[in-house]
């Protein structure tokens, strides 16, 4: 009878280290494409939000601490490169990722057994559903935070600036169901059934049967 074969040390390490430099790359990549090519590309009179397409991937793909990092990365890049109001960027884009974090990304099973319990569907939304929808909050959060910085300094404000958040939120949505395929496919997550869909809400007991 044949042993079963032990998984490779080396290899695991091999796959993480890969996965580390793939995420730094996608990160530093994403700024500099972000800041040299996506102002050339339009929709309609908006630049879709490269980013913002890439942190809603990034918070449905890893868990929430690395998607955090990403946030914190970008802000830290726009806060030296390209400085606006003093620490918006520094504190505006580790927000937005905290909070997509929060609604978007996979429930734990703890978490998944709680509401089976409790007769709800206990199960995660597809990914290739919460992927555009997180990047389409954290550009609404961004062009809330925008409009209103507009607003309190006196500028011109009309239904321009309301339909270019319009039109930027659902470009940068668009642009997240583009690229949300092959960066899976390069952060090495495959498309697999949802563990959570095969638990079953635990038969609730009463103090006498538990005696």
């Amino acid at each position: 009878m044949s042993k079963p074969l032990r998984p490779r040390k080396p290899y695991t390490v091999f796959s993480a280290v890969y996965r580390f430099l793939c995420f730094l790359a996608v990160v530093l990549l994403t700024y500099l494409l972000h800041v040299t090519l996506m102002p050339s590309l339009r929709f309609g009179s908006v630049t879709p939000g490269l980013i913002f397409a890439v942190l809603g991937v990034m918070t449905v793909c890893f868990e929430r601490l690395r998607t955090i990092w990403a946030g914190m990365i970008f802000g830290i890049l726009l806060e030296i490169m390209q400085p606006t109001v003093p620490l918006l960027n520094l504190l505006l884009y580790p927000v937005i990722a905290i909070l997509g974090v929060l609604i978007f990304s996979d429930k734990s099973m703890q978490r998944l057994e709680y509401e089976r319990g409790l007769g709800k569907p206990g199960r995660n939304m597809a990914f290739w559903l919460r992927t555009p929808l997180c990047a389409a909050v954290d550009t609404l959060v961004y062009e809330i935070v925008n409009i209103g910085y507009v607003y309190l300094r006196e500028d011109v404000f009309d239904i321009v600036f309301v339909r270019n958040a319009v039109l930027d939120i659902l470009a940068t949505a668009l642009l997240s169901l583009l690229i949300m395929f092959p960066l899976r496919r390069l952060f090495g997550v495959r498309v697999a059934p949802d563990p959570s869909t095969q638990l079953q809400p635990k038969p609730y007991q009463t103090s006498k049967q538990n005696r």
